[in-house]
């Protein structure tokens, strides 16, 4: 008990793997996904951590969720790669934070009174900026690129569902195989669609062997079923 207590919330290795689970509830009249992470098991217990949980619904109606190695669906959903973003955001935050700081020290004979309520106001000042830069930011990225793409996908059929999909997993793809990461997505998709009337279809499903050359398999699978 006391290993299952110390390690139950410990999620620091790289490359953890994840379990995404979505469908349809017994009562859903429109689907759920749950993320988690696994960790292993300590004491005969599953070690797991929930990450995301979507519904969709009135609230948000249509969504697309990357998994693994997201940074390409997101840096093409949000219009800018999530590791320069997050660069952007840290150097905007020193930048606003010395700013008022260098610009005080370049003004002579200010007395440290005066000084100290100058940089006072100035970083008061200099973090509204900050924060009115990111709201505009933010709502431009919205309405002009995240917005219309969700928007699209509320009313696309099963099969442009499915294609799409295909697509943003092969872009990852094609862009992992010209860089020096390692290549978590690759080789063949395969692409189900999940609906509340057909249930789990496959659109594409790879095999390891050519199913032209042996109907038998698919023969005695649909038999056996």
């Amino acid at each position: 008990m006391s290993g299952w207590l110390f390690m139950r919330d410990s999620f620091r290795l790289r490359g953890t793997p994840g379990v995404v689970v979505a469908g349809f509830g017994k009562d859903d009249v429109y689907p759920r996904l749950q993320e988690f992470t696994v960790g292993g098991v300590i004491e005969n217990r599953l070690r797991y951590r929930l990450q995301r949980h979507l519904r969709i619904g009135i609230d948000a109606s249509a969504s697309i969720l990357p998994f693994a190695q997201s940074e390409v669906v997101a840096g093409l959903i949000d219009g800018m790669d999530p590791g320069m973003e997050s660069l952007l955001k840290k150097f905007h935050d020193e930048v606003f934070a010395n700013y008022p700081v260098v610009l005080l020290d370049h003004i002579p004979n200010l007395s440290d009174s005066a000084k100290a309520d100058a940089l006072r106001k100035a970083k008061a000042a200099s973090g509204q900026i900050l924060k009115k830069f990111r709201e505009e930011f933010e709502h431009f990225r919205r309405k002009t690129l995240i917005d219309p793409i969700v928007a699209t996908v509320d009313i696309l059929p099963k099969d442009e569902l499915a294609a799409m999909a295909e697509a943003l997993v092969s872009l990852t793809s094609f862009k992992r195989r010209f860089s020096l990461d390692a290549e978590t997505v690759g080789g063949p998709v395969d692409v189900a669609v999940l609906s509340k009337g057909d249930g789990f279809v496959w659109i594409k499903r790879k095999h390891y062997f050519k199913v032209e050359l042996n109907p038998h398999f698919l023969t005695n699978y649909f038999e056996s079923r």
